[in-house]
């Protein structure tokens, strides 16, 4: 199970990445998290390193790709 930290940021790359069709700059995360940037970087890199998502370009977000949207740790849950 991720910590409350990366599972947002988690959350927060899937949404913008099929809804907005880009990943977020480092400032859009800062203000959605309520976070400092080296949060948001640490937390991102312990994304990476669970391959929750892939960042082969370190400093550009825009090169992160969402390899699971969702918490391992958790079933999902489907609505009828």
């Amino acid at each position: 199970m991720l910590p409350d930290l990366e599972r947002k940021l988690l959350r927060i790359l899937y949404n913008f990445s099929s809804k907005r069709r880009r990943m977020p700059e480092i400032g859009e995360l800062e203000r959605m998290t309520g976070r400092t940037k080296g949060d948001v970087l640490s937390g991102l890199s312990v994304l990476e390193q669970e391959t929750y998502i892939s960042w082969p370009d370190k400093p550009d977000l825009h090169s992160i790709v969402v390899v699971e949207g969702w918490d391992r740790g958790k079933p999902v849950r489907l609505w009828y």
